[in-house]
């Protein structure tokens, strides 16, 4: 009898042991999926593995900020097992066509995206991935997945080592030099717009529900959903972690397949869902093009005392996995020669790019990369010539070769347009060469040197932000050091990219503010914005902002009356709305303070102008929501979030 317990025992645990498939395991299984080698008994182990791994919804940007820890260590897994199944097609000579097949295939089966947008998106990027594989003896599929998934709260998460991503700019020593003398006593007043994100194919009341991650195109139809609801426990269930690597329990497949079936969630289409708007949709929609026309004009019009537009990028619309060089040529050049026409000759037009502006998107490659579907030169040239007009001599060489130039505004100011898409994390041409980073930030210090130099200030356009998830923590560093030693110089930075009204202060070693970047905000209602711009004016002399005022209107009400344009307001008078005696560093690090004590109804204010008053958004932001936009404020180094600590003890205390 005690030996029969004693075989029962062993067998349960005999069957365990079968159930537990390691990190290498799971990496193998889907290299042999892709190049077709899975035996029988590996096709059902592939199959529980698919249904351990199987995304919850299709992926968002609002989803991956959402995911907890068990399912982001889970997404960990699936990333690296993925690209070792690439490297192990690339090394086996599967052509570009194959491969895209084969990782298509697995893109559905996890439950990525639909078929044709894992297909788009695939078959764009699969020639600059292989590129980069055959041409990298250092690129490792954690290096890539370390990459994608970098998470702002947690430096631990798909943890990668390449030293290549460990390195310092020179900067020169501080110098004091006179200002230039104001010629002009006039105040600088700037307007400031970015992220057009223009769809030439909007379709008002067409389909803003269609089962894709961008909706209200032409051609596009209404479609189900499904979402899949489930608790973060059963996540925890499904693997063991060993230091950096995963154990994945196959037993528990069976179970999720069982919560799923009883859990998922089927978004049927019909009455219940409103179609597209004509002035945009709060929904993953992108801009009509008639929208960006009227901001354009509502500007003009409006604010004739305007001496510059500062355009901060992103022009084109989110449909990722099916953009063409011929329609990002067109809607960049709409861009441009729209400001130009409502404003005249008269009005300088200082531009950066955008992520969205590359093909495919996201992708800067080093100018050394000449190869075609995988340089970037195209659009800096293409650039260059649309932009021509308002570039100076010398400053076209620069845009030609790495997308970014400087420009005199006034005698005594100067206008930086720095291309730090270049180390976003989606870009993945950092594997292939992380210091290509690094040249972007030694030309941006060159720069402000000359200026300081000069006597000159210097105003910073730069499309993403500092310190969110999606700059590296070696650029976010660096680029802190830099403003930091410049502060006496730079007097203003610009920021688009997140669509969010925000501003982020930087402080120097000691915890003083030291300078402030301004979030533009978004031309766009891309998703659940209000559209809206701002006009900054500027002292004459010091060029330092003396007070930025935003505009918006309720995109709910302009779709009520499609035939008449849109009802713009003064959303908020910077100084005026949060008591501010000027806006200078100081000021903006005082008020941080004053939202977490002694007004704390200024946080609330800050938190429903984040997202411009969207009908969608402000209203259900609650204390943590409000306190998570303002930590974003005070971050510009991603992982360093004392500052946020402290702001969130105050709040509490």
């Amino acid at each position: 009898m005690a030996g029969l317990n004693v075989l029962v025992i062993l067998m349960i645990v005999a069957t365990s042991i079968a159930n537990l498939v390691s990190h290498d395991e799971v990496e193998d299984l889907f290299t042999k999926f892709v190049t077709q080698r899975l035996t029988e008994e590996e096709t059902r182990k592939m199959n529980d593995v698919f249904e351990i791994l199987r995304m919850p919804e299709y992926v968002t940007a609002r989803s991956l900020e959402n995911t907890g820890n068990a399912r982001m260590t889970l997404d960990c897994l699936v990333c690296r097992s993925a690209f070792a199944a690439l490297f192990s097609g690339v090394e086996e000579g599967q052509s570009d066509e194959e491969l895209s097949e084969s990782i298509t295939v697995l893109c559905t089966s996890i439950g990525i995206e639909s078929h044709d947008v894992c297909k788009g998106a695939v078959g764009l990027n699969m020639p600059i991935l292989t590129y980069i594989i055959k041409n990298t003896p250092e690129a490792t599929p954690r290096t890539f997945c370390g990459l994608i998934l970098q998470a702002a709260g947690d430096p631990n998460v798909c943890v990668y080592t390449d030293p290549r991503f460990e390195w310092q700019v020179d900067l020169p020593d501080p110098v004091t030099v006179d200002a230039t003398p104001a010629t002009d006593t006039t105040p600088l007043t700037v307007a400031l717009i970015t992220d057009a994100h223009l769809d030439p194919l909007y379709e008002p009341y067409g389909a803003a529900y269609c089962g894709q991650p961008t909706c209200c195109r032409k051609g596009q139809t209404t479609s189900q959903a499904f979402e899949y609801h489930s608790s973060t426990s059963i996540y925890e269930q499904t693997f063991i972690r060993k230091d950096d690597n995963i154990v994945l329990d196959l037993s528990v497949s069976q179970k999720i397949r069982e919560t799923r079936g009883l859990t998922q969630t089927r978004f049927l289409p019909g009455r219940n869902h409103a179609p597209a708007g004509y002035w945009g949709d709060y929904r993953n929609c992108d801009t009509p093009i008639w929208a960006y026309d009227d901001v354009v004009d509502r500007i003009a019009e409006t604010h004739q005392n305007v001496d510059v537009v500062y355009y901060i990028g992103d022009s084109i619309d989110h449909f990722v996995w099916e953009t063409t060089y011929e329609a990002i040529n067109e809607m960049n050049k709409h861009v441009v020669d729209k400001i130009r026409s409502s404003f005249g000759d008269h009005v300088l037009v200082v531009s950066t790019v955008g992520n969205h502006e590359s093909q495919p998107t996201n992708q800067f490659a080093p100018s050394s990369v000449t190869g075609d579907k995988i340089n970037t030169t195209w659009l800096y040239e293409a650039l260059a010539d649309k932009w021509e007009f308002y570039l100076p001599e010398g400053a076209k060489d620069t845009l030609l070769e790495r997308g970014e130039y400087s420009v005199l505004v006034r005698p005594g100011l100067r206008a930086i347009s720095l291309n730090n898409n270049v180390a976003y994390k989606y870009n993945w041409w950092l594997v292939y060469d992380p210091l290509d980073a690094k040249k972007h930030l030694d030309w941006f210090v060159n720069e402000l040197h000359k200026a300081e130099l000069a006597g000159e200030k210097v105003h910073i356009l730069t499309h993403i932000p500092p310190g969110v998830s999606d700059l590296t923590h070696t650029w976010t560093r660096e680029y802190n050091k830099i403003v930091n030693r410049f502060a006496s110089t730079i007097t203003g930075e610009f920021n688009g990219h997140t669509h969010t009204d925000e501003f982020k202060i930087f402080y120097n070693p000691e915890g003083q503010a030291v300078s402030v970047a301004w979030g533009a905000g978004g031309a766009t209602t891309y998703s659940n914005y209000n559209l809206n711009y701002k006009i900054a004016t500027f002292d004459p002399v010091t060029y330092e902002p003396t007070n930025i005022v935003n505009y918006v209107y309720n995109l709910t009400e302009a779709n009520l009356t499609p035939n008449r344009r849109p009802h713009w307001f003064l959303l908020y008078d910077l100084k005026q709305r949060f008591q501010l005696a000027d806006l200078s560093p100081a000021s903006m690090d005082n008020l941080v303070t004053r939202m977490v004590t002694d007004n704390k109804h200024l946080l609330d204010l800050y938190a429903a102008f984040f997202s411009k008053l969207s009908d969608n958004r402000w209203p259900w932001c609650n204390t943590n929501c409000k306190l998570d936009y303002l930590c974003r404020t005070v971050i510009t180094v991603l992982w360093e979030r004392q500052k946020c600590d402290e702001l969130r003890a105050l709040y509490y205390a």
